[in-house]
């Protein structure tokens, strides 16, 4: 674990974080082309509470929850390129290069400031460790016979690494931020991916996963020309989601998650944790209206 000196200093909020992180992010030219991304919260509710569960003080838990998010949507916005490249103006591609490596080098700066030089290291390897994930996934992104666990595990990499890489150097002794960490992000990609509505053409989501391992021959027949562009049939494309139950397991996996991570803090008695934890289980949990669902089952 990495040693740091306690100091007592004026509570942190997390409002206080984001308007850090904000102004970390701001680059007159930038801005000017692209806004600042909405912060992950997820990663910011848990990187400060494992921050200020390892009784770091204000200044300490700003530099570091600030160079978490700045690496998380540094390499997030390498994600948009594509998006970015479509437009007319080749200027969006570029400046997404550039303002995801500006986001993402800044780490090195903060966490030489604050005495933190160890931990550029401990980030750089979870850079690492994403990226490969990441290429994994788009080795062949219309390849529907990778198993929803292995698609599952692979954005578990990607959402939760860095968040280990602080827990492992801060918190390494408080057991239950293994689970809690683990879980939460598992139910925050579980909630995303049940909120992505069946559409043409299809993607690799772990809904159309797991239809596509649980389809018969002839559906899987159809599958293969929706994704050669042969067939645009919404309606069967929804009817087999409903058959399937996607959206409602989809759901109960979150709902088993959550209740992973409340019993791993109730077993370690930190109940303070819990409650601290409830807003983010809320939002994960959410049920939007079922209109939205595109005719999926309640």
């Amino acid at each position: 674990m990495v040693q740091v000196q306690h100091r007592t200093e004026p509570h942190l909020q997390i409002q206080d974080i984001r308007t850090q992180i904000h102004a970390e992010m701001e680059h007159a030219y930038l801005s000017r082309w692209l806004p600042n991304p909405v912060l992950e919260s997820l990663q910011l509710i848990l990187a400060s509470a494992m921050a200020r569960a390892a009784g770091l003080s204000a200044s300490e838990r700003e530099t570091l929850i600030s160079t978490l998010m700045l690496i998380y949507h540094g390499l997030a916005m390498h994600d948009e390129i594509e998006t970015l490249a479509a437009r007319e103006d080749e200027r969006y591609r570029q400046l997404g290069v550039l303002a995801g490596d500006y986001y993402s080098s800044k780490y090195y700066r903060l966490l030489a400031e604050a005495g933190l030089v160890p931990l550029v290291g401990t980030f750089a390897r979870a850079i690492q460790t994403i990226n490969e994930a990441k290429a994994e996934l788009e080795r062949d992104p219309l390849d529907f016979t990778m198993t929803p666990a292995r698609y599952l595990e692979l954005h578990t990499t990607i959402h939760g690494t860095l968040l280990h890489s602080l827990r492992t150097a801060f918190v390494s002794d408080q057991l239950h931020w293994d689970d809690t960490v683990t879980h939460l992000v598992r139910a925050s990609i579980l909630a995303k991916e049940w909120q992505r509505a069946p559409q043409i053409p299809v993607t690799r989501t772990m809904a159309n996963l797991s239809v596509w391992q649980r389809a018969n021959a002839e559906e899987r027949k159809w599958w293969k020309q929706v994704v050669a562009g042969k067939s645009e049939d919404q309606n069967r494309l929804v009817s087999l989601h409903v058959k399937y139950g996607t959206s409602s397991t989809l759901f109960q996996q979150v709902e088993d998650e959550i209740g992973l991570v409340e019993h791993a803090v109730l077993l370690a008695g930190a109940t303070e944790c819990l409650e601290e934890l409830r807003t983010v289980f809320d939002q994960l949990t959410e049920v939007r209206p079922i209109a939205s669902r595109l005719g999926e089952e309640a």
